[in-house]
């Protein structure tokens, strides 16, 4: 039995994931301060957008390296990585959105991240490893 409906929603939570991975970086320093003090000096400021822009851009590297996977065809066809894939990026599309509307804390991105861009990448590149090296038909 053979589901055509995982292939265009993967594609569809893969978009909506970077395009929010991207309006978070782009308005970035209301999360930034929203993770600090009241009272709080430049180079703390600095710190905490240095490790944000980083998470974000980790973020992205790894989505992108799932979209290269997805769109070479190696696990286009992969119904339970599909799915896996689909949930984590619905997930991590509501998430962010929340986070660019009510300015979350930067740190809670860190959960955001592991759960949603850190899992779907470990299973594309257990994917990659099996068909591309290992020829195995997942």
């Amino acid at each position: 039995m053979r589901v055509t409906g995982l292939i265009p929603a993967r594609f569809l939570t893969l978009t909506s994931h970077v395009v929010l991975l991207i309006s978070v970086l782009l308005s970035r320093e209301e999360n930034v301060l929203a993770c600090l003090p009241v009272s709080y000096t430049e180079v703390e400021y600095r710190r905490h957008d240095a490790e944000f822009l980083g998470g974000l851009i980790a973020g992205l590297a790894l989505t992108a390296l799932e979209c290269i996977g997805f769109f070479t065809g190696v696990s286009m066809f992969t119904g339970l990585v599909s799915l896996i894939s689909i949930v984590c990026h619905t997930g991590a599309s509501i998430s962010l959105a929340y986070m660019v509307m009510d300015a979350w804390d930067c740190r809670l991105y860190w959960w955001v991240f592991g759960l949603s861009s850190v899992v779907p990448a470990i299973i594309e590149i257990g994917v990659m490893i099996n068909v591309l090296m290992l020829k195995k038909n997942v």
